[in-house]
């Protein structure tokens, strides 16, 4: 396993400082796995880590000073320790220097699992906490009462269910006694930096369907996403939709993700949506009419509350609009059919059609047939390009 994965922290090493790869990207790398974020802890005061990397921002979000790009793929953001001077004084040596820094920080953790850290000078782990043994037993808690940390962290439903989507680990019975009680619920519709990032690594997480069902449980999803909520008041015939109301079928849509995608993810939980608005005009003939349309008008709504960039909002809003059009693949023209398949949203648009099949009990023929002919699309195309013309 490499640890040394981030040239920052080896950078302030060299320089003098000390340095520690802290929180989840310990964790990540005490289980084997490879850290999405790069945190990092240091002594380095603001001013010496803007000499230091010139690139850096300011970010004071969830307990950060400055952020960086790593090494072109991940992200660093920077912690910087805080002391009280009469508390300076009174550290004899490095030693206990050190010990005294990680014990100021691990709180910042909020979660025992995350109250790990790297000692990147002498390439060992440091639990001023002593949790490992909680590590090894899979068992997710807080740092302090549940009670007491949601005072400083109204989000702590949110966060639970994000370092839960991260590890799958077991929530301790104290937490999980306070987040189905309704002190734990706080208001989430002014989505916020850390809520928007944290809602971003469930749904890179693999365990979306899971985290999401546990928000719901907890009654935060309806503050959080009330427009997916909104679907449990929608029922569906049971010859199409089996496995139950609109929201049911949505959440069971994740289930089925194989290469979880930020923006696919999104899709999905957006793409049903409208069918709260159209269902009491359904016709016998033809059940939530128009709603691919409707959904695409409340997807832009919550995509401008997410704060998605407009190259995201382009990729959500066209797997939403376009999310029934495969199921007429063998009857589509040619013009609109290249118009779908020359979408570089295309895969992911196959994708999430497989898992709104899959999650309806559906046969996947038609999924399969798509795949086929979008396979030969891309296989003509490129014989065009280099003037062969198929």
């Amino acid at each position: 396993m490499n640890l040394r994965c981030s040239t920052p922290g080896d950078l302030l090493v060299e320089k003098g400082f000390l340095a520690f790869y802290a929180f989840e990207t310990a964790r990540d790398l005490l289980l084997g796995r490879k850290p999405g974020v790069i945190r990092i802890l240091t002594d380095a005061d603001l001013l010496q880590l803007s000499r230091l990397f010139p690139d850096a921002v300011h970010e004071k979000n969830w307990g950060t000073h400055m952020r960086c790009e790593g090494d072109g793929t991940s992200i660093v953001r920077f912690y910087v320790s805080e002391y009280p001077v009469e508390r300076v004084v009174r550290i004899p040596g490095v030693i206990e220097h050190k010990r005294q820094l990680l014990l100021n920080a691990a709180p910042s953790a909020l979660f025992n699992v995350n109250c790990f850290f790297y000692d990147i000078e002498e390439g060992i782990f440091r639990d001023p906490l002593d949790q490992y043994e909680m590590l090894k037993r899979g068992i997710l808690e807080t740092v302090e009462r549940p009670e007491e940390l949601s005072r400083r962290c109204p989000a702590l439903a949110l966060k639970t269910a994000k370092v839960f989507s991260e590890t799958g680990f077991s929530l301790a019975e104290p937490l999980t006694a306070f987040l189905n009680s309704p002190g734990c619920v706080r208001d989430f519709r002014k989505t916020g930096d850390e809520i928007i990032e944290d809602f971003a690594a469930i749904c890179l997480s693999g365990r979306a369907f899971e985290a999401f069902s546990l928000l719901d449980e907890w009654a935060v999803l309806r503050h959080l996403l009330p427009e997916l909520t909104a679907l449990k008041e929608v029922n569906q015939d049971k010859d199409h939709h089996p496995e139950g109301n609109g929201f049911t079928h949505t959440l069971r849509c994740l289930k089925f993700v194989k290469k979880p995608a930020v923006n696919l993810i999104m899709a999905i939980l957006l793409h049903d949506t409208g069918k709260a608005f159209t269902e009491s005009s359904a016709k016998k003939m033809r059940a939530f009419p128009n709603h691919s349309n409707v959904s695409t008008g409340i997807a832009k709504e919550v995509l401008a509350r997410f704060r998605f960039s407009a190259d995201d909002k382009e990729e959500v809003l066209f797997l939403v609009q376009n999310h029934m059009i495969l199921d007429a693949v063998k009857r589509l023209p040619k013009s609109i059919l290249r118009r779908i398949f020359g979408s570089p949203y295309f895969p992911n648009l196959l994708e999430l059609y497989r898992a709104d099949l899959e999650s309806g009990y559906h046969d996947v023929h038609n999924y399969y047939h798509a795949a086929r002919m979008y396979k030969e699309f891309l296989r003509v195309d490129r014989l065009n390009q280099q003037g062969v013309y198929a």
